[in-house]
């Protein structure tokens, strides 16, 4: 417990203490949400009382591409383990209403007399090698992501906003053009002025090379400049 000495000390300005108001600021700006980085869609549709996955699950995005679930998820969530055993079972029963039989099943139909008139096998779409069955892929299956994604009135593309400004922007993207700065051009102009176009030389080059380049990064980087030609002036 401070004595009246220390309160007025730290009061005054002499002491090397943060202030009060220095630890008020300091408090609000841990307890402040990080800034959202992304697209104006995002930031504007973003729920700041709501965690990451709420928030992906609100704008029908996917929070992660790994179907293993790790912590726990509240009970309204549309990626919790009832809800997507839920959907999975309606998409479960809707096949069956089709008719369709399940793969590695099949379905045998019977007359009025219980005599077995046909078996619908389904359909084997799995490759095939000289081998056997093929590796399993890294990437998970269909199937698989059938299994652990939520209802698909979440994830509706075509009745999300969300969604369609995310697809238009991905379709207007361009890649950005990297120019090279006046130092690495002048440096680039100088190793091709003495060296020509011997880039294992310019590599070796310890006097101009000081940042000891590589063979592959001088080449990459001559090309951006716009190749020999362009340096040789």
């Amino acid at each position: 417990m401070a004595n009246p000495r220390q309160r007025r000390k730290s009061r005054s300005g002499t002491s090397n203490k943060p202030s009060a108001s220095a630890k008020r600021k300091l408090q609000q700006k841990l307890v402040r949400a990080p800034e959202i980085k992304g697209p104006d869609v995002l930031k504007n549709s973003w729920d700041k009382k709501l965690t990451v996955r709420q928030n992906y699950a609100k704008l029908g995005l996917l929070p992660s591409l790994s179907h293993n679930q790790s912590g726990g998820l509240e009970r309204s969530d549309p990626y919790h383990p009832a809800n997507i055993a839920a959907a999975s079972a309606a998409a479960a029963a809707a096949a069956a209403e089709s008719g369709k039989p399940k793969k590695g099943m099949a379905r045998i139909i019977r007359d009025d007399e219980g005599n077995v008139v046909d078996i619908i096998e389904a359909a084997d779409d799995e490759e095939t090698t000289p081998w056997g069955k093929p590796l399993k892929d890294i990437v998970d299956s269909d199937e698989q992501i059938e299994n652990w994604m939520p209802p698909k009135s979440n994830l509706d593309k075509d009745g999300n906003p969300i969604v369609q400004a995310l697809e238009q922007l991905e379709a207007q993207a361009a890649p950005v053009i990297r120019h090279t700065s006046t130092a690495e051009r002048t440096w680039l102009h100088e190793m091709v002025q003495k060296h020509g176009q011997d880039i294992e030389s310019m590599a070796k080059d310890r006097r101009i090379n000081v940042h000891q380049k590589t063979a592959g990064e001088i080449r990459r980087a001559i090309n951006k400049a716009g190749g020999f030609e362009a340096l040789a002036l």
